[in-house]
């Protein structure tokens, strides 16, 4: 394989772990959310595993930016916005209004009760379901992409860099500043604008033209700080997530080391089939935890510590498989 294309091989390594990634996180909040179970060996295992999946929305969206600004695949608005809005756009609709519906049925089998009012609010908040507001985040990075994209084209390595820095250093600042005063996130579409910073660095990561020292070591030190600082700041009573933010003092850090790791190892399996998956995998595997955790798992019983991972992994092969038969029919593959 040429060298060329065993570079972008990599991203779709990137993608699938970052989807195994997203499954296992979410699987482990359901544990570590509940406070009955804090300081016991499943919520103890259940942090970790979630501190060490926190890097894969960020390594999504540092993949973006590694395939659309690259400067040798020129593209103009008009292609870029035909292709890319409307591949993003059906996934919107469709979802957003299917996991509105999820959750009416949810709370009818859970309380025996029909509501349909905060179907307006989650709405305008841009979060239908706990994870869709990674879509409405989407649109707004895929708006400016463009202009972002003549931007870099005409800037030199050093300033892409203290882009990444500039920008990812106020994101961290406000992480603190909506932790300290209880701040909400503010309009969806503005989410995007501390995105940019992991956006750039997908590319400048991929080029080599900007490096993590000790990738590796990094990584894991960020996913022990993480760990360490939801345990202490967190009780029986509350769980304090601020370092799961992924603008914390510790995500950013492990997420751009993550990204090297990934792209710098070129004995990851790819997995070509696999990655086209990944889309439908992130919308789809809520449904399947929601199952798994009516039917008495993912409670923080003790057996959890070890059996929460078999489940995660259970839950991507059967989303993987969801997505797979969805692109298959022509009414469901503009969904996925």
């Amino acid at each position: 394989m040429p060298y060329a294309e065993e570079k972008y091989a990599r991203l779709d390594a990137a993608r699938w772990l970052a989807a195994v990634a997203v499954v296992l996180l979410h699987s482990a909040a359901m544990v570590v959310s509940n406070p009955a179970v804090y300081g016991g060996g499943a919520w103890l295992a259940a942090n970790l595993y979630d501190s060490a999946a926190r890097w894969c929305v960020p390594v999504f969206v540092m993949v973006s930016g590694a395939l659309l600004l690259d400067p040798d695949k020129p593209q103009d608005a008009r292609q870029f916005y035909s292709r890319r809005m409307a591949r993003i756009c059906a996934p919107l609709l469709f979802w957003t209004f299917f996991y509105l519906a999820w959750r009416t049925a949810l709370d009818w089998w859970d309380d025996g009760r029909i509501d349909f009012s905060f179907w307006p609010r989650k709405l305008v908040q841009g979060e239908p379901y706990y994870h869709l507001w990674y879509l409405y985040m989407i649109v707004g990075l895929y708006l400016f992409a463009p202009l972002v994209r003549i931007l870099y084209a005409r800037s030199t390595p050093r300033a892409r860099a203290l882009w990444v820095v500039g920008i990812l250093g106020v994101a961290i600042l406000d992480a603190l500043y909506r932790r300290a005063l209880g701040a909400p996130a503010g309009f969806f579409l503005t989410w995007f604008l501390p995105y940019l910073g992991y956006f750039v660095a997908g590319r400048l990561i991929f080029d080599g033209q900007m490096r993590i020292p000790r990738p590796g070591l990094m990584l894991a030190a960020s996913v022990a700080a993480t760990a360490l600082g939801v345990y202490s700041m967190s009780s029986n009573r509350a769980l304090d997530t601020y370092f799961y933010d992924y603008f914390s003092l510790t995500v950013p850090f492990m997420s751009l080391a993550a990204f090297q790791w990934i792209v710098s190892s070129p004995r990851l399996p790819r997995l070509a089939s696999l990655a086209p998956l990944t889309f439908g995998v992130y919308l789809i595997h809520p449904l399947f935890l929601d199952v798994a955790h009516r039917a008495g798992a993912l409670t923080g019983a003790r057996n959890e510590a070890w059996t929460l991972p078999v489940l995660a992994v259970a839950v991507f092969m059967l989303s993987a498989a969801s997505s797979w038969l969805m692109r298959r029919h022509p009414a469901t593959r503009r969904f996925v």
